[in-house]
């Protein structure tokens, strides 16, 4: 062998064994939306809250520089804590199609891992009893639910919503039963009354107010079912 080819080939392992590294260091970075139920999907919900997580192994997150490559794509100051960057990030859909976000060493500015997003709206919540998602259930399945929930239908939106207080309606033996409750379990009054509500029955949870973190109360709409 040659002494030029000695070179190249040193040339090609070298250029080879650079690329598997920026691979490792690539791998080694992992980037969700906190408020996304899929944590490998890269969206984020327009006028709804968003934070990017940045998690990186190997290399010090204090070493990393996060920045928007596009107008769509808006971020506040980041946050670091241990290995963990936390970033606000909001949507602007208007200002283009393409939302990414780059991360570089920040030593080096060497470019590690481009992340591009979609932005999807968020529907109005709803409250469901539990995990029943229709309009009829047995009194089992009723009963086996413990509380009323937050759920953003057909979204992957997680923020973590929560009923702060409802107020539970039937007509059982001919006697029409309103009673209000603070919180979201079912509480012990409300079931008595399911346990011995007749197959047939309208049940209807009214006056239902969620909140969370940071905002004010809202009022959702009734939720009514039947029991089957």
């Amino acid at each position: 062998m040659t002494w030029r080819m000695k070179q190249l080939l040193l040339i090609i392992l070298f250029i080879a064994a650079g690329r598997q590294a920026w691979a490792v260091q690539a791998d080694s970075i992992m980037v969700m939306n906190k408020w996304c139920a899929k944590s490998d999907t890269p969206l984020l919900f327009n006028t709804a809250n968003n934070v990017i997580e940045i998690v990186s192994h190997g290399i010090p997150a204090a070493d990393l520089v996060v920045k928007s490559m596009d107008n769509a794509l808006k971020l506040a100051m980041p946050e670091i804590k241990g290995d963990t960057i936390f970033i606000v990030a909001m949507p602007y859909p208007k200002s283009g199609k393409r939302m990414r976000l780059s991360i570089s060493e920040k030593k080096s500015a060497k470019p590690l891992k481009i992340v591009s997003f979609c932005a999807a709206d968020v529907p109005q919540p709803v409250a469901t009893l539990g995990n029943i998602t229709t309009d009829k259930a047995t009194r089992k399945d009723i009963l086996s639910q413990s509380m009323l929930r937050v759920a953003f239908p057909n979204s992957l939106y997680s923020f973590p919503y929560r009923i702060k207080q409802y107020t539970f309606k039937a007509r059982v033996g001919g006697k029409d039963i309103s009673i209000p409750v603070n919180g979201f379990f079912i509480s012990k009054e409300v079931t008595n009354i399911l346990s011995i509500a007749a197959e047939g029955t309208f049940i209807e949870f009214t006056d239902i107010k969620a909140t969370c973190p940071q905002c004010n109360p809202r009022v959702l709409e009734s939720l009514k079912m039947w029991i089957k």
